[in-house]
């Protein structure tokens, strides 16, 4: 039965979490943040059990999974959420177990498809990766087509974070199951990042064979996963009792577990130098213990300038957000900043338990930028594997002093994708599904109009291989949204 929270329920809870759990605003450089709990309850009913994925929807609402096994729309002005799908018969939830990762199709208006991934019980503990279906009418997930199943897992190390790539492939991360050395064994799907077609197909580029999903290897737990505006792909993973790691995929990568944590360095020298296209992480935390990091955003909107072009990283065991800043090429760390964690401020290079908790917002296992430039947490409860208690939190955060420039509702700033960027030339563009019906040009430095075409679909190829090297802006409006976006040409 679909459930809803009503919206003078959530308008209770508002008022009542709002003085006694969460502070009303956070500081982020000159910023201020005003803090809105968007939902928090005590019961399946009006409240979340871990809530895992929240991803921004075409239809403007957070879509939600929640480990215990239910996908819910969550309204994010009023808090009313609708149960889409009710997986709690089917799903195995013990721990860090359950329903986890979801992605949603980039041109869902006209392909209105979900993915999931969630463990169950079949000899065992699996893992499984599911297409549905968005059917409007009902407000359903329907027509279930599995993808890939029968992956080793456990109640711990098991990923499972989804993302689809601009070539219309989709990644999973995989965990090694608490068993260490399979995260080296090509035969086995655990440990690894995984790449396969929409419809569970392996591609035929795939690096290690046309036979293998694997995509890269040699994974503890990988819990973040997203592309850069620079066509990189970047990921966290867990560490055992040290070195969490911050990473840039590539296909055919081996990246060291178990047998290198963190930076290959002393006696692992030997191991890393005898693996194939061996990748060191960008960065550690730390030498002597771990933060635990899950998901990790992009955020690129100037409503929080002080974060615009930066990545933001959700951490479970210290509580608090990593703002990670890149080098122009996207290839090193040059800058770092904890927020909301007053006692973990000082970014030490190890910890102690003195150091754990305290923060604004206790665990956070999720993180979400909307495209006008709010950010919401998910919050995920006090300690470690806590689960079914139904007391988690989706905290909103935004600046109500920005107002989009041109624009009166900051809500009509769209955000264009273009992969890879810099780029000789050879593009894909990825537009928001709010651009489509109007037009775009590529413009010089100058404000000559270098091209025009028509958003007629989400996804387009566009060739400035003729260009000569340096700095365009791609410019795209419809009748009520437009978005800005730079390309760098280099030779």
């Amino acid at each position: 039965m679909t459930k809803v929270f009503t919206l003078v329920s959530s308008l209770l809870f508002f008022s009542f979490t709002q003085t006694i759990g969460q502070p009303n605003s956070v500081t982020v450089g000159s910023t201020t943040l005003d803090v809105r709990v968007v939902i928090e309850g005590s019961n399946s009913t009006n409240g979340i059990d871990i809530p895992w994925e929240i991803q921004w929807g075409s239809d403007d609402h957070i879509w939600m999974t929640e480990r215990y096994g239910r996908v819910s729309r969550l309204n994010p002005t009023t808090g009313v959420r609708t149960t889409i799908l009710d997986l709690t018969g089917s799903v195995y939830a013990n721990s860090e177990s359950g329903l986890l990762g979801m992605q949603l199709h980039p041109d869902f208006a006209n392909t209105p498809q979900v993915f999931l991934a969630y463990t169950y019980f079949s000899g065992g503990i699996k893992e499984r990766i599911v297409r549905y279906e968005y059917n409007s009418t009902s407000g359903l997930l329907e027509n279930p087509l599995t993808l890939i199943e029968g992956i080793n897992g456990n109640t711990t190390h098991i990923g499972c974070r989804l993302l689809i790539l601009p070539d219309n492939t989709l990644l999973a991360t995989t965990g090694d199951y608490r068993n260490d050395p399979i995260a080296q064994n090509d035969n086995s799907l655990s440990g690894k990042i995984l790449r396969m077609n929409l419809d569970g197909s392996i591609p035929f580029d795939n690096p290690f064979g046309a036979s293998s999903y694997v995509y890269s290897k040699g994974h503890r737990n990988a819990q973040g996963l997203l592309i850069g505006p620079n066509g990189k792909i970047y990921s966290s993973e867990h560490g055992p009792s040290t070195n969490d790691e911050f990473n840039i995929i590539v296909a055919g990568g081996n990246y060291g577990w178990p047998d290198v944590e963190g930076f290959c360095t002393g006696s692992e020298l030997t191991d890393c130098n005898a693996m194939t296209n061996y990748q060191d992480p960008l960065a550690i935390w730390y030498n002597g213990s771990t933060i635990a990091p899950s998901d990790i955003a992009w955020y690129d909107h100037p409503a929080i300038p002080e974060w615009q072009g930066k990545i933001l990283m959700t951490v479970l065991k210290t509580e608090h957000v990593k703002v990670l800043e890149l080098n122009a090429a996207g290839t090193a760390i040059i800058g770092e900043e904890i927020m909301f964690n007053s006692g973990h401020a000082g970014n030490p290079s190890s910890t102690s338990s003195g150091t754990y908790g305290n923060g604004d917002f206790n665990r956070l296992r999720d993180i979400l930028v909307a495209p006008d430039g709010r950010v919401f947490l998910a919050t995920s409860g006090s300690s470690w594997g806590t689960s079914g208690t139904f007391t988690n939190t989706i905290v909103e955060l935004k600046n109500s002093a920005y107002i989009a420039t041109g624009i009166a509702d900051g809500n009509r700033t769209k955000q264009t994708q273009i992969f890879p960027n810099p780029s000789n030339g050879d593009l894909k563009l990825v537009f928001d599904e709010k651009l489509l019906g109007g037009n775009f040009s590529v413009i010089d430095r100058v404000g000559k109009i270098i091209f025009t075409g028509q958003v007629n679909t989400v996804q387009q190829d566009l060739n400035l291989s003729n260009l000569a090297s340096g700095l365009y802006f791609l410019q795209a409006q419809s009748e009520n949204y437009a978005s800005n976006e730079r390309i760098l040409i280099t030779e």
